[in-house]
């Protein structure tokens, strides 16, 4: 009855694998690159890739500071434009690297002109 079945369902497709015990897949598999691994290629091409992604964007840590920015000839309070100079600075330590050797802070205060000043 399984030839029956076997012989309507037509010929048997022959694999390689069939004709002999030992024979090989044809899968191809990539041969050892001597010239360095190829994670260590990766992993240089993707800090690359980074490096160039970030050359032109800007921090969202920014860009989320400048679009708080009050339209042009607006009404913006001197208090409001003091916590947003302060908040900027916070910002550039925590975005911006100093120079070896700074170690002082950026502050915003209030001076009264000099007009209004005591002599």
């Amino acid at each position: 009855m399984t030839n029956l079945i076997s012989e309507m369902a037509g010929p048997k497709l022959r694999r390689d694998c069939d004709t002999a015990p030992n024979a090989t897949s044809r899968l191809m598999v990539p041969r050892a690159d001597p010239s360095g691994s190829l994670t260590a290629k990766l992993l240089v091409a993707q800090q690359s890739h980074v490096e160039e992604a970030d050359s032109g964007r800007t921090d969202l840590l920014l860009q989320g500071l400048v679009d708080r920015l009050p339209k042009p000839n607006g009404i913006w309070s001197l208090d409001d434009r003091a916590k947003w100079l302060r908040t900027a600075a916070a910002i550039f330590a925590l975005v911006y690297k100093a120079s070896d050797g700074e170690h002082r802070e950026i502050g915003v205060v209030f001076v009264k002109p000099e007009a209004e000043r005591p002599a």
